[in-house]
């Protein structure tokens, strides 16, 4: 009987590490762009930055939990949106600044955006009473309790507690109605598309504008939001003094306030029918980015792709400048007509989906890191669409193990970016992996960097080259080297080593031939190729 319960433990145990991860990283296909991610759990305090192995370089423990995004900033430092404050940490997780936004009387939600001045910009909700609304022409039987749209605050960090309101945005000055002719609002909603319809019926009476993200162009001066109840994304004037934002004048455009760019859902301004409805409840519209491919159109999550409940879509689109600052527009219908490109692929065998949050972050090399937020999940896709690594978030109030299935909405995330190898952020910190987060991940364990790590120069090797004898011999014993890894030439893990001050280790038994040492250096993770005789 001993033996038996003995050979059984033996075969449950090869069949459990012969599994595929079902958290953290569950897929890699070696071809991962270069690069680090960034995320934040909705459900804990913490942020973290990892390599393409699922393997942590940097980890933030914030004073709240996210509302909901955190960026890593040029300066190394990170700025997070908690649910009542914003933080900004330095590299090694000590708070530089704090200021309390609720407390405050500023109602910040879903996303922030870093400005390059140091400033930062907020979405911030804008509470309406219903004598204001009907006040303004709003329909008295389409006005729920605590009516809300939006606004943009732009906040001047001051000190280590303390900001300044320096500019700001609002819906309810840009606003137009065709119900009730003694209002100065009153006009024909189809001859102004720059302005707001305050009767278009969204699918909520209470939450009327819901925006959930935003970003900013610093060539053009300009800011990009997203409207979720509306299915409509924006660009107005950043470049607007404070007084003129709430008008139709002045600024790089010379059009105040008012919408330079609307798109996603043309009927809203009464252009168009239910069919060219190009968005459903998104997020995450952004540009991408000065120097990567695409640079200069816009990215946008879809999160129900034609109105289905069961596909979500990232999408490019190309907008039609007319002139240096202002859009196309073709009798009354901002252009394009259509995306510039669309992608709704298949990960592990199931249609990419969302109901909500979610979004895409734009890579170097045309590809996308793509948040699926319900599930925890992010995807990255190469130009041509093919899903080249999946990654699911193992954090939520616990900490999950390799083989645990999630329970649903518990391991949620709004967003997770990848930081290029050359963002001025990383360059000179410490990238040293403290393992990955679920404590194993055989996936992990058997993953090399091959992409992006230097390869140490043959004047200034570590490893005496070949290896002869089946001895690892060093050539400055007294280096600090770190997480020592063998792997083939095809990137299967073979061995590990903690080296202390040994000058020599002991190989595995295995086939003559080239192979890879992957170890940490000087805080840096490098890799070299070595013969073995």
């Amino acid at each position: 009987m001993k033996i038996t319960a003995v050979i059984l433990l033996t075969l449950l145990l090869n069949i459990s590490f012969s599994q595929s991860p079902s958290i953290g990283l569950i897929y890699d296909s070696g071809l991962a762009a270069d690069g680090y991610t960034l995320f934040a759990p909705e459900s804990n305090q913490e942020v973290y930055l990892m390599d393409n192995c699922g393997e942590i370089v940097n980890q933030w423990t914030c004073n709240e939990v996210p509302g909901k995004t955190s960026y890593f900033l040029e300066n190394g430092n990170l700025l997070h949106a908690g649910q009542h404050s914003l933080e900004i940490r330095d590299w090694d997780d000590n708070l530089l600044w704090e200021y309390q936004t609720t407390s405050n009387g500023i109602s910040q939600h879903h996303d922030i955006e870093p400005l390059p001045n140091g400033n930062i910009l907020l979405i911030v909700s804008d509470f309406k009473s219903s004598a204001e609304l009907i006040a303004a022409g709003r329909d008295p039987n389409a006005i729920g309790n605590n009516f809300k749209m939006d606004k943009i605050l732009e906040l001047e960090p001051v000190g280590t507690n303390g900001a300044n309101i320096v500019w700001e945005w609002y819906f309810w000055d840009h606003l137009i109605q065709e119900l009730d002719s003694t209002k100065a609002n009153f006009g024909v909603v189809a001859d102004h598309p720059e302005l707001l319809d305050l009767n278009f019926q969204t699918s909520s009476n209470s939450d009327w504008t819901h925006l959930n993200g935003i970003d900013y162009n610093t060539d053009l001066d300009q800011i990009i939001m997203s409207s979720r109840t509306i299915s409509e994304i924006y660009i107005i004037d950043h470049s607007t003094s404070l007084a003129e934002s709430s008008t139709d004048s002045g600024g790089n455009a010379q059009k105040g306030g008012d919408f330079l760019w609307r798109w996603g859902n043309p009927i809203v301004y009464h252009q168009g029918t239910s069919f060219d409805q190009q968005l459903f409840g998104q997020h995450d519209s952004k540009w991408v980015e000065n120097g990567y491919l695409h640079d200069g159109k816009i990215s946008v999550f879809n999160n129900a792709l034609n109105g289905s409940s069961t596909i979500s879509a990232v999408h490019l689109i190309e907008p039609i400048m007319s002139g240096t600052y202002n859009y196309q527009i073709n009798a009354n219908l901002f252009e394009p007509l259509d995306f510039f490109s669309t992608w709704s692929g298949d990960v592990l065998g199931i249609p990419m989906y969302t109901p909500k949050k979610g979004g895409a972050n734009s890579l170097p090399n045309g590809g996308f890191m793509i948040c699926e937020s319900t599930k925890g999940r992010f995807i990255e896709i190469d130009e041509a669409g093919n899903v080249v690594w999946v990654y699911k978030n193992p954090s939520g109030l616990i900490i999950y193990n390799q083989f645990d299935i999630i329970p649903a909405n518990t391991n949620q995330v709004f967003r997770a970016k990848k930081i290029p190898l050359n963002y001025p952020g990383i360059l000179g910190n410490d990238l040293t992996s403290t393992g990955v987060i679920e404590d194993v991940n055989s996936l992990s364990e058997n993953c090399v960097l091959n992409a992006g790590i230097e390869e140490i120069a043959l004047n200034n090797l570590v490893i005496e080259n070949p290896i002869v004898g089946g001895e690892i011999h060093f050539i400055d014993p007294t280096l600090d080297i770190k997480n020592l890894k063998l792997f083939d030439m095809a990137g299967k893990f073979i061995q590990s080593w903690v080296k202390n001050s040994q000058t020599m280790l002991i190989l595995p038994i295995i086939d003559k031939g080239l192979y890879i040492f992957r170890f940490d250096l000087n805080g840096q993770t490098v890799q070299q190729r070595v013969l073995i005789q």
